[in-house]
């Protein structure tokens, strides 16, 4: 199945009114995008995307959609919820290749969320710590769990880098779909988010903050299978909000 890249303009003040009338708002609207989404295109959701509000050409989202008749059949029904008749225009899409060849290289840019997880001992052991901590999530910011190693193991923490411990993190999670040339840090903000959990007395949404990072450089197929797979799913656990969208251009073109 050929995967598709979606672009959708959206307009903004209708998207702010989404977001405050079902009280999803959040730093930058993820959250909301990721509930109007859902409602206009159901399963067939652009999933990963990624929201451009400041963009040259205006306000739109970029995203990739894997099944393009399922996505074509809910475009065509009217909106179920009104509100999204203001959202959203028509989306435009574009195939993407149809198959990748080992060892071609393309710039790239993601945007990510670079935490790790840890199991409910160290949650408990740490809840007295400040710094990266996304309550309730069991995740941490790569930089501070890095910089949290360093201090146990007698080093300066201070001497962690932020950019070299993100594009390592990046790394990783390409391990086996594509390998970095070279990679920067091209911006660094902290953002609060809404995160839906389950527990034992059932689905709760709540705020966590953390880490919001954009990633871009050149990078080589090792696998094209799997790189295949990685653009279709994203990077990181927020890909359904926002994150974890690589978008790819020519080497040196990227961003």
């Amino acid at each position: 199945m050929t995967l598709h890249l979606v672009r959708i303009s959206v307009n903004v003040p209708a998207l702010a009114g989404f977001a405050v009338a079902r009280r999803l708002g959040d730093d930058d609207f993820g959250y909301a995008l990721h509930a109007a989404l859902t409602a206009r295109f159901g399963d067939a959701a652009p999933r990963p995307f990624r929201f451009l509000p400041d963009h040259e050409t205006g306000p739109h989202l970029l995203g990739y959609v894997q099944d393009r008749a399922a996505f074509d059949d809910a475009a065509a029904l009217p909106p179920a919820d009104a509100a999204l008749d203001a959202l959203f225009d028509a989306p435009r899409l574009r195939p993407m290749p149809e198959a990748w060849r080992e060892g071609a290289r393309y710039g790239f840019e993601v945007r990510v969320r670079p935490v790790v997880r840890f199991g409910k001992s160290v949650r408990a052991a740490r809840t007295d710590r400040a710094g990266g901590w996304l309550a309730g999530a069991g995740e941490i910011d790569a930089h501070t769990a890095a910089r949290e190693r360093a201090e146990r193991a007698g080093d300066d923490p201070d001497l962690v880098d932020r950019a070299a411990v993100y594009i390592d993190w990046l790394a990783g999670r390409l391990s086996g779909a594509a390998t970095l040339d070279h990679a920067d840090l091209r911006h660094f903000r902290r953002t609060r988010t809404l995160r839906n959990t389950h527990r034992s007395e059932g689905r709760r949404t709540h705020r966590v903050e953390g880490p919001d990072a954009l990633i871009g450089g050149t990078l080589t197929i090792a696998d094209p299978t799997a790189f295949a797979a990685l653009l279709a799913k994203g990077i990181g656990r927020h890909a359904g909000f926002g994150y974890g969208m690589v978008l790819l251009a020519p080497p040196g073109r990227a961003g």
